[in-house]
């Protein structure tokens, strides 16, 4: 017996209902989610390998490409080796409110609970994607040694402790974290802790203030100015990195849900297009104003700033509030780019504003701009004090620890290899860097 068109529509329509009642009640929703919105994440490095490839002279793109490639490579067995115990070591094995001290390398970590694997997966891609942030700002004069060295312990270390913090149920900062259990918590106040869902702070912070530090301490590439910089070789490539990195950033906080919720998820993807959005318009307008021409450098710079504006606050967070976060973002990229080369800083990539101080706005303005309802919603209905002024105390002491955690380490590493003559390329290297470093150009083209 023939359907007719309606009736194979319906049955369509009636089988995809019941595929998707099925998975909504089946644990192993979970770990696809994970395992996709991860791999989004993962495809972000093919976008930082193309915007930081197009921001460089020609003549380093090899060497970006086999920066990118190394530090997704490094960050995986970092991560493996060191970075998921510190971040999430079991509470029953080693584990306290600053770092957890259990599961370095063990099968048990991730194999004893249903998703821990999945989950293992995309907390991975995130620590790779704080040491990417560094690559960009130190780029066209770094020893490549140097630079790995550098990866290796934010993959491995300073990363995962700040992930444990603010992110692990149990952490001193964390809005996971039983309000009774947080810093501060006492018979009349029950902190509702930090808020920063998928990493503005964790994440781009980290990246950032590490970057600071980098650009700083190596000083700028030669032929560098403060008026003129060295522009960018490939705008096209830069805005394909661009458009790959807005796309794997739906990954990267849909996926912050870290469980099948597709309504939480669904929010999210709209906060996530709204506030790079808002800062994009108002970017361009305001940099048209400015230089008296449509910029194209910082207009998608402020896609990515106003991305990382909202990474915090995109689960709690309303539509019009996002808004108005990627507006603000704008200002905060475009201010804090022009004084980063104001104080003689080589950002090639403006890394340190987009990830560093949007970072930081991001946090605050989750802090300041959440909704409640959103909030206990994204937190598991927590029950604490909710108020702007109290979410923005936790958000404030928050930066200031990111950015003294890694500004130590950062100056450490930074300075000891500078002092050990092991950390710039010189200034025939820096001519070439694909050749002095790799033997090989990025482009060889026929004559």
């Amino acid at each position: 017996m023939s359907l007719t068109v309606e009736e194979q529509v319906d049955l369509v329509n009636s089988l995809v209902a019941g595929v998707a009642a099925d998975v909504a009640t089946n644990d192993d929703a979970t770990d696809i989610w994970l395992i996709f919105t991860g791999v989004l994440v993962f495809f972000m490095h093919a976008g930082f390998a193309m915007l930081e490839g197009g921001s460089v002279k020609s003549t380093s793109v090899t060497n970006i490409m086999f920066k990118n490639i190394g530090t997704v490579s490094i960050g995986a067995v970092m991560y493996w080796l060191f970075g998921w115990g510190l971040a999430y070591g079991s509470e029953e094995n080693g584990f306290n409110s600053f770092l957890g001290y259990s599961g370095f390398t063990s099968e048990k970590i991730v194999n004893e609970a249903g998703g821990n694997k999945s989950l293992w997966f995309f907390q991975m891609v995130f620590a790779a994607t704080a040491a990417t942030i560094v690559s960009g700002a130190v780029a066209g004069r770094i020893l490549l040694s140097a630079y790995f060295i550098v990866a290796v312990l934010l993959t491995g270390f300073v990363y995962p402790i700040v992930s444990h913090w603010i992110w692990a149920t149990g952490g001193w900062l964390s809005a996971f974290t039983d309000a009774a259990d947080l810093f501060m918590a006492s018979d009349d106040y029950a902190p509702c802790g930090m808020i920063d869902y998928a990493g503005s702070g964790v994440v781009h912070m980290t990246g950032g203030v590490a970057a600071f530090w980098g650009a700083l301490i190596l000083g700028p590439r030669v032929g560098w100015t403060k008026e003129e910089g060295i522009p960018a070789h490939n705008m096209a490539l830069c805005t394909l990195g661009t458009f790959i990195l807005w796309f794997g950033w739906f990954g990267f906080n849909c996926g912050s849900t870290l469980a099948w919720d597709s309504s939480n998820a669904a929010h999210v993807a709209v906060t996530t297009v709204l506030a790079p959005s808002a800062c994009c318009v108002t970017g361009m307008f305001v940099t048209r104003f400015l230089t008296k021409h449509w910029n194209l450098p910082q207009t998608l710079n402020c896609v990515l700033g106003g991305l990382v504006s909202i990474t915090a606050g995109c689960s709690t967070l309303k539509p019009g509030m996002a808004v108005v976060a990627g507006i603000i973002g704008a200002f905060v990229y475009i201010g804090s780019s022009k004084l980063i080369k104001k104080i003689g800083v080589d950002d090639p990539v403006d890394a340190i504003a987009v990830h560093g101080f949007c970072g930081a706005w991001g946090v605050i303005a989750a802090a300041a701009f959440a909704d409640e309802d959103l909030f206990r919603g994204a937190y598991s209905d927590k029950e604490c004090d909710f108020s702007a002024g109290k979410n923005l105390s936790w958000g404030l002491l928050g930066i200031i620890c990111i950015i003294g955690w890694v500004s130590a380490f950062a100056i450490i590493v930074f300075g000891v290899l500078l002092k050990l003559g092991k950390l710039r390329l010189d200034s025939a290297e820096q001519e070439n860097v694909d050749e002095s470093e790799h033997g090989v150009a990025a482009y060889n083209l026929m004559k």
